[in-house]
């Protein structure tokens, strides 16, 4: 049975959803804001980027580049990669007139660079989140309409889940994917539109009050979008749909409000589509039985963001994400992430943070079974430690050394643990 590992991980290893995808989804329906220092070089560009704003246009671009190598794993070795992405962002009551509350956004994506996962650790968390399909494609398309007093917005087009889903404020300066559209989603949901992916969907978002964010979407799905849609542009349905749903309590996040800052959400998705127990899998590869089809997959999950401490530049933040998902068609069936951050905490260096995180994930017993009635090692679980700091350089120049240790790659038995150390640059403009 081992097609239902490598496939799947193959794919995930990838595309995998960045811990922090640019934002590229941070348009308001009530306009766009005027760029502020860190989104300019100097200011001939800053003069240029105030210009469009004044007719409505907001043009960010973002490229991130790294070198990272590896010890232990499958094999060692060094890779360098990046991403080179361009975003526009279009006030429409700016530009026409009279179109208020709406939005249109489009970004593009340029991906080089082998994968340190996929070539020489062999894990399924995936070291970078940069890795993807290397190619330059168009990721979201989408209009935004905001309505009863711009407390809900509307959004419908190519959208990627992981820029409003799933996700954690602290977790996000992490490197490694799994911070970012965690294990549940990006390796159980078959092709999931989360980076560099997106699919046709619509998304409902409803704020009744300052302390409550309500939002739910429903995305089309393509059973191979890299093969049917290599860059982005080709727009087809052809397998189940996927529904998610979160709720947010958002803890001091009013305009007078002055206590620390904290978020709390509870959120689940469901993918119909032709999902099979493991162990049938298994019995069909041995031709002892018919492949037993459930047809959805799911997870429900949990995310608190929490300022713990915060004076003058400082301040400390923790987050803990964790969920679960059925063992008999899900491969990972259980997670759990936290981490702590630390800004400011250098003398000089006010915006600098530093981070320590941790995930696990839990592989389904009912898919070590599995394996093990096909005479494959038992397969239990796998496990990231990373310790980070970005480093300010310029208000638009990061550098962010990273130091990964991951224990039991891709949850085999006997698998060799990797350590993974890199350096990554990121300028945005």
């Amino acid at each position: 049975m081992k097609y239902a590992l490598i496939a799947p991980i193959f794919c995930l290893l990838l595309a995998r959803s960045p811990a922090a995808p640019p934002d590229y989804a941070s348009a308001q329906p009530e306009g766009l804001a005027a760029p502020g220092p860190q989104s300019a070089l100097d200011e001939h560009w800053s003069d240029f980027q105030s210009a469009l704003t004044d007719r409505g246009f907001n043009l960010g671009l973002t490229y991130e580049g790294e070198v990272f190598g590896n010890w232990g794993g499958a094999r060692q070795g060094v890779i360098a990669d990046g991403l080179l992405g361009a975003a526009l962002d279009v006030n429409l009551e700016r530009l026409t007139g009279f179109w208020k509350d709406a939005v249109f956004h489009t970004n593009i994506l340029y991906i080089y660079g082998p994968g340190l996962s996929a070539r020489y650790v062999g894990d399924f968390s995936n070291t970078s989140n940069l890795s993807g399909y290397n190619t330059f494609r168009l990721q979201e398309l989408w209009l935004q309409q905001g309505f009863w007093l711009k407390r809900a917005t509307l959004r419908a087009g190519l959208l990627a889940a992981d820029t409003e889903f799933f996700g954690s404020q602290a977790s996000s300066l992490f490197i490694n994917s799994t911070f970012g559209a965690f294990n549940l989603v990006a390796v159980n949901v078959a092709n999931a539109p989360i980076y560099p992916v997106a699919s046709p969907g619509v998304r409902l978002d409803v704020a009744p009050t300052s302390a409550f964010d309500l939002k739910a979407a429903f995305f089309g799905m393509n059973s191979n979008p890299i093969q049917d849609n290599k860059h982005g542009a080709y727009f087809d349905i052809n397998t189940g749909p996927l529904f998610v749903a979160e709720a947010a309590y958002l803890v001091n996040q009013s305009p007078n409000d002055r206590g620390l800052v904290g978020s709390y959400k509870l959120g689940g998705f469901i993918q119909q589509g032709d999902y099979t127990t493991w162990r049938s899998q298994a019995e069909h590869d041995l031709d002892e039985g018919p492949l037993s089809k459930h047809g959805s997959v799911y997870a429900l999950y949990g995310i608190a963001d929490q300022e713990i401490y915060k004076q003058a530049d400082r301040k400390i933040e923790l987050f803990v994400r964790g969920g679960f998902a059925p063992r008999r068609y899900s491969f990972v069936d259980g997670y759990l992430d936290a981490g702590v951050n630390f800004t400011g905490f250098v003398p000089g260096r006010e915006s600098d943070i530093a981070g320590v995180g941790f995930s696990r994930s839990w592989v389904s017993g009912d898919f070590s079974a599995a394996e093990q009635l096909e005479g494959e090692p038992a397969v239990s679980s796998e496990t990231v430690i990373e310790l980070t700091y970005k480093a300010q350089i310029k208000p638009w120049w990061n550098v962010q050394p990273d130091l990964q240790f991951i224990l039991t790659p891709g949850g085999a038995q006997g698998a060799r643990n990797a350590a993974v150390l890199g350096l990554r640059t990121t300028l945005a403009f």
